[in-house]
Formats: C-alpha cells, structure tokens, sequence
C-alpha cells in the first residue's frame, strides 16, 4: 500500500511540475506576443502621425506661398499706384476739394 502512495505522490509531483513548466511557457510566450503587439501598435501611431505631420507642412508650405503670392500681388498694386502720377494728381484734387468745401 505505501507503494502505491509513493507511486501516486511522485506521479502527482510530476504532473504538477509538467503543469507549473507549461503554464510558465504560455506566460513567457504570451508575454512576447504582447510585446510584439506593442510594437506594431507604436509604429503604426508613430506612421499615423508622421503623415499627419506631413500633410500638415504641406499645407503650410501651401499657405505659405499664397501668403507670398497675395503679398506680390498687392505690392505691384500699391507700387503701380504710386507710379500712377494721374492717379495721385486726382487724389490730391480730391483731397484740397474736401478741404476746400469743408472751409467755405
């Protein structure tokens, strides 16, 4: 009889050994898929805000130049008026006429 209880002892020490080695691989293995799920999980964010910021200098640069454009465009307005001797005669007509009939 304490044979058999020797035999059932060690046969269940065994089997709990086989069960405490198995679980402790699924943890370890578990544990690198996490990981490697992390990983992929950061690189993405790490690309989905890289495009976004892309897409965001791009409209910048584009802002940027129209900014430029609209600020030549203006320059060569402002430049051709102050050129315009016409131009700046009527304005000084105008002007002394205000000043005139607001005097009289």
């Amino acid at each position: 009889m304490e044979n058999v209880i020797t035999r059932v002892v060690e046969t269940e020490k065994q089997c709990s050994g086989e069960v405490e080695k198995a679980e402790q691989e699924y943890r370890e293995k578990i544990e690198a898929h996490k990981n490697a799920i992390e990983k992929r999980k950061e690189k993405k964010f790490a690309l989905i805000i890289s495009a976004g910021n892309e897409k965001l200098e791009q409209a910048l640069q584009e802002g940027t130049k129209q900014t430029e454009a609209a600020s030549l465009a203006a320059r060569k307005v402002h430049e051709g008026l102050y050129r315009n001797t016409e131009f700046k005669e009527a304005i000084k007509e105008k002007v002394v006429s205000i000043l005139l009939g607001r005097e009289g």
